[in-house]
């Protein structure tokens, strides 16, 4: 386990997302390719940011050539920047609300279940089975807060940030 308590937290929901996926895979339509839910412009923490320009980092030089022409190419402005052909350019970096999507998300303060509605078509699923999404949102806030990197950054300002590394 990575001791940054964000990576913390996102591996941690990628973990129950495929165990739930899992539990659930006749009733859940997410899976590659799909990318209903990708379509907005977000923001995230500074530190979510980080975690992607990291990722970015660790791949090849050949690797970020590719994303950063890629990157270039023109987008459809409705969607997420960082997808493209219906496919996350940054998967293994991308923010903890990407990894929760698609799951049964519990609004405690609300008594709201909330899910795409592609998903559990025959019903709501067992309650062991909601991610409790004001609890999610606090721990990344908390963890933001803790590492001073609580500033939000939207999607779009951060890939013309690693645009600019282009030579």
């Amino acid at each position: 386990m990575s001791s940054n308590p964000v990576i913390t937290l996102q591996e941690n929901a990628s973990g129950f997302f495929d165990k739930i996926h899992a539990k659930h895979a006749s009733q859940m339509e997410c899976k590659k390719g799909c990318s209903k839910c990708c379509q907005t412009d977000i923001s995230v923490f500074e530190i979510e940011a980080d975690r992607i320009s990291d990722w970015f980092a660790s791949q090849s030089p050949e690797e970020q050539t590719r994303l950063l022409e890629l990157w270039k190419t023109p987008h459809q402005e409705s969607y997420c920047t960082f997808l493209y052909n219906d496919q996350c350019t940054v998967y293994e970096g991308r923010p903890l609300i990407c990894r929760t999507q698609g799951l049964p998300l519990y609004v405690a303060t609300e008594n709201v279940l909330d899910y795409c509605p592609l998903n559990f078509k025959d019903g709501d699923p067992p309650k062991e089975d909601w991610l409790n999404l004001e609890r999610m949102n606090t721990l990344l806030s908390f963890a933001a807060t803790t590492t001073k990197k609580d500033q939000r950054i939207r999607l779009k300002k951060l890939k013309t940030k690693l645009l600019s590394t282009l030579k």
